[in-house]
């Protein structure tokens, strides 16, 4: 993880929003440009990302849930996960 990770509280940008899709029964994040589809930590990630908990509070949130995924795992895939959508301008 980056040295920003214990203080950025990465919320998602005002054009991003979460959304159930009925048709395909799963989660996205809704952008002007398009749509992710996101899978079931990816919703836990995007939920989590409301500007009250950095990045590192996120993953100890996680670890409550996902516990078999493990720490260091969970870390880099947050870590990555929200780089990604960084560099989409989805989150601030």
């Amino acid at each position: 993880m980056t040295s920003h990770d214990d203080i950025w509280r990465p919320r998602l940008a005002p054009r991003a929003r979460l959304r159930f899709d009925q048709i395909g029964a799963q989660e996205m994040l809704l952008f002007p440009e398009a749509a992710l589809a996101l899978n079931e930590t990816g919703v836990a990630i995007v939920r989590l990302c409301d500007g009250r908990m950095t990045i590192l509070q996120i993953v100890e949130q996680l670890m409550k849930d996902y516990p078999s995924i493990g720490r260091d795992a969970l870390t880099n895939d947050v870590d990555e996960f929200l780089n990604r959508l960084y560099m989409r301008g989805l989150l601030i």
